[in-house]
């Protein structure tokens, strides 16, 4: 794929024009899978919010060198400039020949956690929702949700959600009126074929779902297709989950107040941070650090990949002033460090930008409602690849769409 990057920040006038005849994986996490080759993975580029370079991991350290560090630029003909954190914490300069040897093009390069989206900070969304999945009451049909919790969209805007009272995981294609069961047999209980009460979602490029299985203190894992799933942790209790690209399975228990990474035989890592009151949602950023809605303190609180440093970036008191959370729950971080937070008691959900100490509404905030510009108690959002908003409208048993409007660009 032949692709351009400006190497110059974008607060620079002159730019540096790279021709780019390799692989390009946009809005991908660091060192994301992005080839047929598995020792493959995508590269962030330092000077490109939301792009990167598929290229080669096992390349040596010692063959890399230092960005020209003021504008992230290469002089070395054919080298980019990325991250690449495993090696060094600041920029490196990558022979683009060995990205094209060894990482041959996938069919589609993009991530399913894309948010490559050309949001810039002035884009707006519709104040009226659609509805894309439930909204016909509550229930246990298949055009119905009952209290639906956390979400996930694929890059072909497939709409992944977990149907909590009805026990089951549920797949809604784009513009279907039902929904399919992928996941539970919609009776509680803790056989492998059930779930009681799941509260979250990961789906990996391989379409494998893990499923934050609440009620039965467990989270489960379902191969694509199979009709029963199988227990990789346990003795827990869960709420938000998100898989990185080693496959270590972040999990925050409520009921502990803490973050833990788990390795997939079901044995702790490490925890990540602690001391918090009913920490419920999860979101892992393109640079591996950490966002969880700190619920009961009203807080979106991030713990920095390298530093490890924890951080307030959203509330910090419960109200439903602009710069206050009540009870937030789902939690979504762009690549310019936007955060966008589901303030369920608040019925709307928030949009705050890199550092800022207040936030702006961008959906809901109308009161409880069922009206099209209105949420009852939302309870996670994310973004499709055009930037789009979904909103899991908790009590209203549906998830809303919120078409993005890009003409402020």
């Amino acid at each position: 794929m032949k692709e351009y990057f400006s190497a110059g920040h974008s607060d620079y006038f002159s730019y540096l024009i790279i021709e780019v005849n390799c692989q390009v994986c946009s809005g991908a996490f660091q060192y994301e899978s992005c080839s047929t080759n598995n020792k493959c993975g995508c590269f962030q580029v330092a000077s490109d919010n939301g792009r990167g370079v598929c290229a080669f991991l096992r390349l040596n350290c010692s063959q890399l060198s230092g960005c020209e560090t003021e504008k992230n630029i290469c002089q070395k003909l054919d080298h980019i400039c990325v991250y690449h954190p495993h090696c060094y914490h600041s920029p490196v300069c990558y022979p683009l020949a060995i990205a094209r040897n060894f990482c041959p093009v996938t069919a589609n390069s993009s991530s399913i956690l894309s948010t490559d989206n050309d949001i810039c900070g002035k884009v707006t969304w519709s104040p009226n929702g659609t509805t894309v999945a439930g909204g016909n009451g509550q229930g246990s049909e298949l055009n119905q949700l009952n209290y639906p919790f956390g979400l996930f969209i694929d890059n072909n805007q497939t709409i992944y959600i977990a149907d909590s009272r009805n026990n089951r995981i549920v797949q809604w294609f784009v513009n279907q009126t039902s929904g399919q069961i992928i996941a539970g047999n919609g009776k509680p209980g803790n056989d492998s074929n059930q779930l009681n009460n799941p509260q979250d979602i990961f789906i990996d490029n391989n379409g494998t779902i893990y499923i934050t299985d609440t009620m039965n203190g467990r989270i489960q894992m379902w191969f694509k297709g199979d009709l029963n799933g199988t227990t990789i942790v346990e003795n827990i209790d869960p709420i938000g989950i998100i898989v990185d690209t080693e496959v270590s399975i972040y999990v925050t228990d409520w009921l502990k107040g803490q973050l833990t990474k788990w390795f997939m035989n079901g044995t702790v890592q490490e925890i990540i941070v602690s001391n918090l009151t009913f920490p419920y949602m999860v979101f892992l950023d393109k640079n591996q650090s950490i966002y969880i809605s700190d619920t009961a303190n009203s807080t979106i609180i991030k713990v920095d990949y390298q530093t490890k440093n924890v951080s307030i970036v959203a509330g910090g008191s419960s109200g439903g002033d602009l710069n206050q959370l009540s009870w937030p729950e789902g939690v979504f971080v762009d690549d310019f460090g936007t955060v966008y937070v589901a303030d369920t008691r608040n019925h709307r959900i928030m949009q705050w930008t890199h550092e800022a100490t207040y936030g702006n509404v961008i959906a809901g905030g109308k009161g409880p409602g069922s009206a099209s510009n209105q949420l009852y108690y939302p309870s996670d959002l994310s973004f499709d690849f055009e930037g789009n908003l979904y909103v899991v409208d908790n009590g209203n048993h549906r998830v809303q769409k919120f078409i993005i409007n890009k003409n402020p660009c």
